[in-house]
């Protein structure tokens, strides 16, 4: 009957190996070791004989249950898990082809079950698999070296490897009727001084016999002394060996399974920086193209404004009074003002802003030729989203390919002609930059020609003429000034416009992809430290076992 302690104990380990299940499950780490763990937690304490083919593992088994059950010999013999337990009649019954349950009606098997494993360092390499995978589910494991070749290095290697599933080990060395006493105190103190050195702590060394025990020197092989060993940890630690056992398994699951994640993590933190490095690119990509783009409307707005200047210069040439009489004529101002002042400003402005437009479009074909170089030179690559989808790699590609220039200032011109609408200067938005500009020209021909002319000498003054060649120039720099205005603020809502597209159409390519590489960042943070608290936790429960 366990204690209230000691259940509370069990509680708190079955309850953390089921956390510690759930949690491996979610890794790439195989969890039926855990899975096993529990339910071995409820079956009778688990003895594993191990150690190299022909160190005596079947002898030894046959002389502590006084049977000739395991086959010996100086070859590898055992080729499966016996697992041997108690039953009112001997049996043998296969469960398959690497575990064979038998049955002994022996006392010592009331309180346990044994377990034959194959040799490790075998030349068939099933045998040490099937050993190996047997492991874990040991509470107690008897290691078997051989007096005559005491702890070798793949002995040390596979003690290294019953260590880190946190087994407690006795050390039998067999053969020792081989030595003299002297040299088998020697070879005991070598074998218990070796095993400190590998496990990192003292284990129980016990020398044995198999071969006397067999011929009845019960005391002289060692077996009593192994007995005793084996009743004494049964009565005073199996229930927290029981219980520490599977702790030890979900430990080296821990630390199996941590090694992974991090590599993951670090993979995905790779491919993240790639998606700030393709953010980072798209604000360069913004900032540079507004601030180039200054550049462009300037040079559109300057058409206006070499307009403005010559119009001053034409009234200043034209509205004088030595040239009163041709100012008389309505017509003949127009038509020079049209052909002087107006030129082929039209044709230039269309040119000018149809030049801006495709510098814009041309802008956002280098932002995806910079994300291809990029994508090539970042240390890490991004993934398809989903499998069958392509890589965003591959998207930004296609989506190059794809992209025509001048279709998109086709689209921006007509995105200025709607912002024009919205304007004061509605005219030049309806029939075209160009078009429109000759109509705010030729009204600003009449409104001029209304200023200077009609006037006749006989009431013209020196004092009239300069004021009305002021009040011309006024109405010149009011009227360019709204077209200037009008075309200036269509053009940088063209451009936010456009660049608001263009950042959507250019996040579209990566962003789901990187808001799946966050999400993946988030969990495997989440695991990582769920194992850190599920190491922690179950390190303290081991002290507490102690």
């Amino acid at each position: 009957m366990l204690d209230a302690k000691t259940l509370a104990l069990a509680q708190d380990v079955r309850a953390l190996l089921a956390r510690g299940l759930e949690a491996i499950s979610r890794t790439a780490i195989d969890p039926a070791p855990i899975r096993q763990a529990l339910a071995d937690l409820e079956g009778p304490f688990m003895l594993v004989v191990s150690g190299e083919f022909n160190s005596g593992k079947s002898s030894i088994l046959n002389a502590l249950l006084g049977a000739e059950l395991l086959k010996e010999g100086v070859t590898p013999t055992t080729d499966r898990i016996n697992l041997i337990t108690y039953g009112e009649q001997a049996k043998l019954e296969p469960q398959g082809p690497d575990l064979t349950l038998i049955y002994l009606p022996h006392a010592l098997l009331k309180d346990l079950r044994m377990v034959d494993t194959p040799g490790t360092n075998a030349i068939l390499e099933h045998h040490q698999v099937l050993t190996e995978r047997f492991l874990p589910r040991a509470d107690l494991i008897l290691f078997v070296t051989s007096a005559d070749r005491p702890f070798t290095q793949s002995e040390a290697e596979f003690l290294q490897l019953i260590k880190a599933w946190g087994k407690k080990i006795v050390l039998l060395v067999n053969k020792i009727d081989l030595l003299s006493p002297s040299e088998q105190g020697e070879v005991l103190e070598y074998v218990r001084q070796s095993a400190l050195q590998t496990l990192g702590q003292s284990v129980p060394v016990l020398g044995l016999s198999a071969r006397r025990a067999k011929q009845g020197e019960k005391q002289g092989s060692g077996l009593a002394d192994l007995e005793a060993h084996i009743r004494k940890v049964l009565a005073n630690e199996s229930a927290k060996i029981k219980l520490g056992s599977p702790l030890g398994v979900l430990l080296r699951l821990i630390q199996d399974a941590r090694p992974y994640l991090e590599r993951e993590l670090a993979e995905n933190r790779k491919q993240l920086a790639t998606c700030s490095e393709l953010e980072a690119l798209l604000k360069r990509h913004i900032e540079r193209t507004q601030r180039d783009f200054d550049g462009q409307i300037a040079l559109a707005l300057q058409v206006l404004d070499e307009v403005r200047e010559r119009g001053e210069r034409w009234l200043d040439e034209t509205v004088r009074l030595s040239r009163i009489l041709e100012l008389i004529n309505a017509s003949r101002i127009q038509d020079s003002f049209m052909r002087d002042v107006a030129q082929n400003s039209n044709q230039v402005l269309e040119r000018s802003v149809q030049q801006s437009l495709n510098w814009l479009a041309k802008k956002n074909q280098e932002l995806l030729e910079d994300a291809l170089a990029l994508l090539r030179e970042a240390p890490g690559m991004l993934p398809a989203r989903d499998k069958g989808e392509p890589s965003v790699e591959q998207a930004i590609h296609k989506a190059l390919e794809r992209y025509r220039p001048d279709d998109e200032a086709v689209v921006l011109r007509e995105e200025i002609q709607l912002a024009l609408q919205q304007t004061a200067l509605a005219s030049l938005g309806g029939v075209g930059l160009g078009a429109g500009l000759v109509l705010i020209l030729q009204s600003l021909a009449a409104d001029v020609t209304g200023v200077v002319a009609g006037l006749v000498a006989a009431i013209l003054g020196l004092s009239i003429l300069p004021r009305r060649k002021d009040q011309a120039k006024s109405r010149l720099r009011e009227r360019l000034g709204e077209v200037r205005s009008s075309l200036e603020s269509a053009l940088k809502q063209a451009l936010r416009l456009e660049l608001e597209r263009s950042a959507e159409r250019f996040r579209a390519l990566y962003r789901p992809t990187c808001s799946g590489l966050e999400a993946t960042q988030e969990r495997l943070s989440q695991q990582i430290q769920e194992l850190q608290t599920l190491e922690q936790e179950a390190l303290k429960l081991r002290e507490r076992l102690t």
